[in-house]
């Protein structure tokens, strides 16, 4: 069978060596980073991705490590919830979505790997050099070797800043900024809700809060609240990701306060914040050239408005598999393309017309930051459910 380099140890790159294994590929990973890397706290996988992990064999593991949220709520500026909607199997779908912090999941996966494939089939410390290709194999160099791996196909699965990807597309389009910043917290012992619960509030213009509950990673009987901040801000650049002092979130945030929520407490109780620029790239042109692709960030970043980051990248790892075991490596390389790239590309730019945040949007449009009248709520939560289950539709 096939051999596959794999460049690239997060959620799309572990994925993908499981789905290989499981149709009988040899697979090699290569990590930059001398470990795990876990920045970006949270994330949803919501139940189009959860069946392809139940497939993979990890479904109790899953259920240890995250939580299984039972709806989702979104409320005014001034707080008040106008929609409440069910998710995962509570809304009817087979498969559970789940909330997970994102070392967590990485840490099912690499050990499902290492299992599976053998102890030494993840090599962290190998930072991407450049890749070559020939009719009979592709070649990566890494930083910290002389020689080259060699395999029957490379996966670029490296992130929003990928090596493959610049190879790939020199002259491609950068990286897109939104004007958006997010500040992305963990508080512990801080429940929210009914902590069963995600919510949203606001709106990205006058700032906007996601938060729902996670395990913590390391207790996961522990039960912490995940957040996420967002505010447009014209004066803002595209750094990267920064660790920051709670201090230094916007004061708009530090005014809301809520009968249900302290939002100046949830900021302020956080363990760490991190500021980052939200940003996409337009989708490119091809992925794959002969026997080597790309694969989620590093084919596709998208905003993460719509808890479909990681998800996507788990069903390119899928597709992939099973394009090239029906095909073989040129032709399922392209099927492979023709398959995923305008579902992704579809997705990115739903995203930046706001995805789930039209119903924010919405929101405001009819309340005017205002408490909207009782006897009004029913017909406004209708109008709110319709926009929503539009963005839903085509999300797989």
């Amino acid at each position: 069978m096939p051999a596959v380099i794999v460049i690239g140890a997060g959620i799309g790159g572990l994925s993908l060596a499981l789905e290989l294994h499981a149709r009988g590929y040899a697979c090699q990973v290569f990590e930059a980073t001398s470990a795990v890397h876990a920045a970006g706290v949270g994330l949803n996988i919501l139940p189009y991705a959860s069946r392809v992990l139940h497939r993979l064999g990890l479904a109790s593991e899953l259920g240890k490590a995250a939580m299984l949220p039972r709806s989702s709520v979104y409320a005014s500026s001034v707080g008040q919830i106008l929609l409440s909607e069910p998710l995962g199997v509570a809304s009817g779908a087979e498969f559970p979505q789940y909330s997970i912090h994102r070392a967590a999941l990485l840490r099912i996966l690499l050990n499902a790997v290492r299992q599976r494939l053998g102890a030494d089939a993840v090599r962290f410390g190998h930072r991407l050099v450049r890749f070559e290709q020939d009719t009979r194999e592709a070649r990566a160099y890494f930083d910290c070797r002389d020689t080259a791996a060699r395999g029957d196909m490379l996966v670029g699965c490296d992130g929003i800043h990928s090596a493959v990807c610049r190879q790939l597309h020199p002259v491609a389009a950068p990286l897109r900024f939104s004007g958006i910043v997010m500040w992305r917290g963990i508080t512990k012992r801080f429940p929210l809700l009914d902590q069963q619960t995600m919510l949203r509030c606001g709106r990205i213009e006058t700032g906007k809060l996601v938060a729902y509950p996670v395990r913590d990673p390391d207790t996961p009987d522990e039960i912490v609240a995940n957040w996420v901040l967002e505010l447009r801000d014209a004066t803002a650049i595209a750094e990267r990701h920064a660790v920051i002092e709670p201090t230094s979130v916007p004061d708009v945030f530090f005014s809301w306060k809520f009968d249900w929520l302290d939002v100046r407490s949830l900021i302020l109780n956080a363990t760490q914040v991190l500021r980052m620029p939200m940003t996409d790239r337009d989708p490119l042109p091809r992925w794959s050239d002969r026997r080597v692709t790309l694969l989620g960030d590093a084919a596709h970043p998208m905003y993460p408005v719509g808890s479909n980051g990681a998800g996507q990248a788990i069903l390119d790892a899928a597709a992939l598999a099973a394009c090239i075991d029906g095909a073989g490596i040129i032709a399922g390389l392209r099927a492979y393309d023709a398959l995923r790239s305008p579902k992704t590309a579809a997705i990115v730019t739903r995203d930046r017309a706001g995805g789930p945040d039209i119903v924010l949007e919405a929101i405001h449009t009819a309340t005017h930051d205002a408490f909207t009248p009782v006897e009004e709520t029913p017909a406004l939560s209708q109008r709110l459910h319709s926009l929503l289950t539009s963005y839903r539709a085509n999300e797989t």
